[in-house]
């Protein structure tokens, strides 16, 4: 297993910070959507004050009411998008995030807006020409295998087994893989996710050192191991697995949202194949 500290692990990851950018743009102004629990806001407050913290508007997040203010928000998504996201799936989401919010009534804040969706359409512009021109199937093929290996190598060891599987997929979801299944054609789509569920079942069998057809009573799968940082991993895992709807997503729900009641949709009794795949299917399709 790795000698990483559990909260090293978590800011490790590569889809904290995709994820980080796309909810800081839905929950800056007006248009702040409401937190599925506390544990999410608590993780999400802390990644602001981090992410916030390396820029040179680190002065604006000391004051909670100047940080409210739409020009503060504006020019700080900006520089979050330039710097922080680097995926063509949170360029599109913070883009869609941009086209719900009223229209600004200030002439320089209205100009500051336009300049920021100007800026996004670039970027997207300038990675689609990067993604259309390469291998993608190739490339997450190989993201696919990274991403596995870093599991296999106790990198996401800080989770539960069902949560290292929901982590894995997660920075598949944000990463090259998650630009591959959008840009490839339909055949070239499901064999990306056939390998991902052969590979993340394999792997989850491993951690619980059993084949991919023994059963074991679902908090087997969701128990997380006891470290003084393990409040922080849930809350990270909770974090991301925000947006997992308790019927649409029974698996991710039930490994995300371990502070709420088991979903009825979740087997109380499953292999690491039943697991996996199901989680596969609510993550990708």
């Amino acid at each position: 297993m790795s000698g990483l500290l559990p909260g090293t692990q978590t800011r490790a990851l590569e889809c904290v910070a995709e994820k980080f950018v796309v909810d800081f743009a839905r929950n800056s102004g007006a248009m702040r959507e409401s937190w599925r629990s506390q544990h999410s806001k608590a993780f999400y407050q802390r990644l602001t004050k981090e992410f916030i913290g390396q820029s040179q508007l680190q002065k604006w997040a000391l004051d909670d009411v100047l940080l409210d203010a739409p020009e503060v928000t504006l020019a700080m998504l900006g520089q979050l998008c330039q710097r922080v996201a680097k995926k063509h799936r949170a360029m599109v989401k913070v883009q869609e995030s941009m086209r719900t919010r009223v229209s600004y009534d200030v002439p320089e804040i209205r100009q500051q807006f336009v300049q920021l969706q100007q800026l996004l359409a670039q970027r997207i512009d300038k990675l689609e020409i990067q993604l259309n021109a390469s291998d993608m199937t190739h490339l997450g093929l190989v993201h696919c295998e990274q991403v596995i290996a870093r599991w296999q190598s106790g990198h996401y060891s800080a989770f539960s087994p069902a949560g290292r599987c929901y982590i894995a997929l997660q920075e598949l979801y944000w990463g090259a893989f998650g630009e591959a299944l959008r840009f490839g054609n339909a055949l070239q789509t499901t064999e990306l996710i056939e390998q991902a569920r052969a590979l993340a079942i394999r792997q989850l069998a491993q951690d619980v050192n059993a084949s991919v057809r023994t059963r074991h009573y679902y908090y087997e799968w969701l128990m997380f191991p006891t470290t003084p940082e393990m409040m922080e991993s849930k809350e990270a895992l909770a974090w991301l697995g925000d947006d997992c709807d308790s019927e649409k997503h029974p698996v991710s729900f039930a490994t995300t949202q371990t502070h709420q009641g088991v979903s009825l949709g979740m087997p109380r009794i499953c292999s690491a194949m039943r697991l996996g795949s199901a989680m596969v299917d609510e993550v990708f399709n």
